[in-house]
């Protein structure tokens, strides 16, 4: 049996390490991690710590088969304000600055790259910052899922809105272009 639902407090670890195993290899993290840093724990710290602030301030969905979560969200509410930098550290960010693997020059950059695109939109937007795919349930259309599933519909229970990500790599591009989303109520 397959269910989502938001995350409870007590999986924030489950789903820190599921958005870790998913983008352990992805190479957007160059942009984010020092090179001499790209150790598994500083990478596992940044995922806990943007799970955290998210968590917090706006919502983190879950996918469940046979009561294991196997795809997980972090979705931004379109009338609340970003994440910033008191949340960041709220939710631990002081943990990796004292690792010092963080670039924080190029995360204010992608952060601000990501706000303009999402400020541009004309109508109330909802952001997806993260979905991620257990490695071993991946291809198997479960991200495709969460969204039509999952998060347009609770979206649209919300006051609907635009659902805005970002594409950085041709294997996201990939994903979209053979999906038939529609992110319009």
């Amino acid at each position: 049996m397959f269910h989502y639902r938001q995350a409870r407090a007590d999986e924030v670890n489950k789903v820190t390490n599921l958005f870790h195993e998913s983008f352990n290899q992805y190479p957007f993290m160059d942009l984010l991690v020092k090179r001499e840093k790209k150790d598994r724990s500083f990478i596992f710290e940044m995922h806990k710590v943007l799970t955290k602030a998210y968590f917090k301030k706006h919502f983190c969905f879950v996918g469940i088969q046979n009561g294991e979560i196997v795809v997980a969200a972090l979705l931004k509410h379109r009338d609340k304000p970003d994440i910033n930098l008191i949340d960041y550290i709220a939710a631990g960010g002081i943990t990796l600055i004292k690792m010092e693997g963080f670039s924080v020059l190029n995360m204010l950059t992608v952060t601000n790259e990501a706000e303009k695109s999402s400020k541009s939109l004309k109508e109330p937007a909802w952001y997806l910052e993260v979905l991620g795919v257990s490695p071993f349930y991946q291809g198997k259309s479960l991200g495709s899922k969460m969204i039509n599933d999952c998060l347009i519909p609770f979206i649209s229970k919300c006051g609907g809105g635009i659902l805005a990500l970002i594409m950085n790599t041709d294997l996201n591009r990939h994903f979209i272009n053979r999906t038939d989303f529609i992110f319009k109520d």
